[in-house]
């Protein structure tokens, strides 16, 4: 029989020949301070077959809970309290099973949501104006044309007359960012803030083509344009 030693320090050799143990993974990079991350959540789950409910959180505040099937939202604080620039904003999101009221969470059945939730363009219009800080929203291309193709509810939307010029303006055919700034006789920056809330919001047509054909303007919204 071979002595004990000898088979322990074979056992040692055979361990020390084995594959080494994988690298841990690296953590995921953080999302992009304040705004900018919840606008490129949103985006990122408008684009997903199932449909979500997201949480934003922003610095001190309770969360807002997003329901992308039903286009509402739910938040404690009137819209008049949202945050122009906060330092973070957490994001979660959660699948909604089939059939589920979206803000009910498991116990829809035995205690159903006290309200279905407010209407969404607001809360995005908010979030996509502040977003990004001016600059092209991630998902927009350089030298891209848009034109808007739904009006806005402009009795709903908290925006400057500025902003109103330029969603007006942005229904008057297929335009980059600088045309439409100009149309609108505001600066570029701004202009971008509109494109970036109205891209947010599914009001937009996009077209890369320098030979975009043109397209029918919207029909005009209920109740006149403000301000027209």
């Amino acid at each position: 029989m071979r002595p004990m030693v000898e088979l322990q320090e074979e056992r040692g050799d055979a361990a020390a020949t084995s594959a080494p143990a994988p690298p841990p993974l690296s953590p995921p990079p953080p999302s992009p301070p304040g705004w900018t991350g919840a606008a490129m959540a949103v985006h990122a789950v408008r684009r997903m077959p199932t449909p979500m409910v997201v949480s934003l959180q922003p610095d001190g505040l309770e969360p807002m809970l997003i329901d992308m099937r039903g286009y509402v939202y739910q938040w404690s604080e009137p819209l008049d309290s949202f945050p122009a620039a906060p330092a973070t904003v957490l994001i979660g999101t959660r699948a909604i099973r089939e059939a589920e009221p979206a803000f009910a969470g498991d116990d829809f059945v035995e205690h159903p949501p006290a309200f279905a939730g407010a209407p969404l363009e607001p809360l995005l219009w908010l979030i996509g104006t502040h977003a990004f800080e001016g600059a092209r929203a991630s998902w927009l291309r350089s030298g891209d044309r848009y034109r808007l193709y739904r009006w806005p509810d402009f009795g709903l939307l908290p925006m400057s007359d500025d902003q109103r010029r330029i969603v007006k303006a942005s229904a008057s055919g297929f335009m980059v960012v600088e045309k439409l700034a100009q149309r609108a006789k505001v600066e570029i920056v701004e202009a971008q803030r509109v494109v970036n809330a109205l891209s947010l919001m599914g009001l937009l047509r996009r077209h890369a083509a320098a030979d975009a054909a043109p397209d029918a303007p919207p029909p005009p919204p209920a109740g006149g344009i403000p301000g027209a």
